[in-house]
């Protein structure tokens, strides 16, 4: 053999052996991310490792024949599945990222603010050294002193939401500390207040939750789990009222789910001590707001999983739109008009239609069944063969738009049982309704608001059927 067929014969073998080295170490990154999501069979994934391994195998020994052709065949089959691998690789770890930020809510977070009259000189936090701040049950005195510990200020405690802000508008105190959200109901409560006073300092305190208080393994046994809708854009971690409350009963077994829709207005205990609205109890928090749907129904919520209006305008679109039927025609507030028949929505507009109460037939129960329209939709619209196309852009985009307390590991065994199974399953939903009311609530103890009354044979209906499913 010459020196010539040495040397080809040489690099022949060093193009094998990078080939098979590359995908070597592509397949092992591979099926290590596979192993680690766990969201393909076990068996499933041995037999496709193993398929891997007898490909490499296979591709090494085109990648070594003396024929030119059928190297260049073996080259460039080896280059396909390289790219393909690291093409399955990025869509299992932009899944992994996406679940681990999705499952990893365990806190919330509480934006306290200095509020001081609009007319008054006071435009800084600084400018109110030496003075007296006011403050009623406030759960975070201890860390709002923190934040303001460069300041020289005397606290000062009132006895209700009412003297705190008359204490204020007296001139008594010079400033008070009001949350986010109290601040909304006063805009839209008193109008009058409000605009005399200004915001000077916010203070952002982030709380742990209690992140898994019933966990269970979802494959085997049957759970509730709480969608809760804040009326908030921005960080999911807000604090904020929950505009759509939804418990979802799911027993695996049977193969059945319950969708339970309660009212934001209903009158109930919120764990405050006095009735409020549902919808306010989620300003303290998704713990209040659980601890209120366990009462009201008697059951216990394993999980929840809470969003916001960023979260639905963004899925929207990125699904390209969805294509419901509308019962009829109306123009909601911000100047979207429905007309009865079929529709495409977009995101903005699909926002706007699951929000509007005051111009569809029934009000805050007409709305409550077109959210379930648009649900449905969306979970049409997600199991289409379209998801692929922008799924890595999907991910990225909800990122920070919805969190949820469901482990990690129980997603992904849950989808897993699920390709194992290929469970069918059957869909019922409630729909709770109530009568008009006005009463003193909690958050709002100076006037009464509208609030909606439970029907208590619906809700001991609801009760019945909820725990035929769980029970099981």
């Amino acid at each position: 053999m010459n020196n010539v067929s040495k040397s080809r014969k040489r690099k022949r073998r060093k193009i094998t052996k990078i080939f098979a080295l590359c995908l070597l170490i592509v397949i092992i990154i591979l099926f290590a991310t596979i192993f680690y999501l766990n969201i393909i069979p076990i068996l499933i994934t041995i037999i496709l490792f193993i398929l891997a391994l007898f490909s490499i195998l296979g591709l090494s020994l085109l990648n070594f024949s003396k024929i030119r052709g059928i190297r260049y065949i073996g080259y460039l089959l080896s280059t396909l599945l390289i790219l393909l691998s690291l093409f399955i690789e990025i869509y299992l770890v932009n899944t992994l990222g996406f679940l681990f930020n999705a499952t990893n809510g365990g806190y919330l977070t509480k934006n306290y603010n200095v509020v001081v009259l609009s007319d008054s000189n006071y435009s800084k936090i600084d400018d109110l050294d030496n003075k007296k701040l006011g403050y009623y049950n406030v759960d975070n005195l201890k860390n709002i002193k923190k934040k303001l510990k460069k300041v020289d200020l005397t606290y000062q405690e009132l006895n209700s939401k009412d003297e705190l802000i008359n204490g204020l508008l007296n001139n008594k105190i010079e400033a008070i500390i009001l949350e986010n959200s109290e601040l909304t109901l006063l805009e839209e409560n008193d109008s009058n207040t409000y605009n005399k006073l200004k915001v000077i300092y916010t203070i952002e305190i982030k709380l742990n939750i209690n992140n898994v208080k019933n966990a269970i393994n979802i494959t085997k046994e049957p759970f509730n789990i709480y969608v809760s809708g804040i009326d908030t854009y921005g960080s999911i971690s807000d604090v904020s009222r929950s505009d759509v409350n939804i418990l979802v009963s799911v027993n695996p077994k049977l193969g059945k789910i319950i969708i339970t829709w309660i009212p934001r207005d209903y009158y109930i205990d919120i764990g405050k001590g006095t009735k409020d609205k549902l919808t306010h109890a989620g300003m303290y928090g998704i713990d209040y707001s659980i601890l209120a749907i366990e009462k009201l129904l008697d059951v216990d919520i394993n999980y929840y999983v809470k969003v916001n209006f960023t979260s639905v305008v963004k899925l929207v679109d990125l699904l390209g739109g969805l294509e419901i039927y509308n019962d009829e025609t109306f123009t909601t507030n911000d100047n979207f008009t429905f007309n009865k028949g079929n529709l495409t929505l977009n995101g903005e507009e699909a926002l706007s239609f699951v929000r509007d109460r005051k111009h569809v037939t029934g009000g805050d129960i007409g709305r409550g069944k077109n959210q379930v329209k648009v649900m449905k939709a969306l979970f049409n619209k997600v199991l289409s063969k379209n998801l692929l196309k922008n799924y890595n852009k999907l991910l990225k985009s909800l990122e920070g738009t919805f969190v949820t307390n469901l482990e990690q590991s129980n997603i992904t065994n849950f989808v897993k049982w699920q390709l194992l199974k290929r469970k069918k399953w059957e869909f019922d939903s409630i729909i709770l309704n109530g009568t008009d009311g006005r009463e003193y609530t909690y958050s709002v103890s100076s006037q009464t608001l509208y609030v909606m009354l439970p029907d208590e044979e619906m809700v001991n209906n609801a009760k019945t059927k909820i725990k035929e499913i769980i029970s099981k």
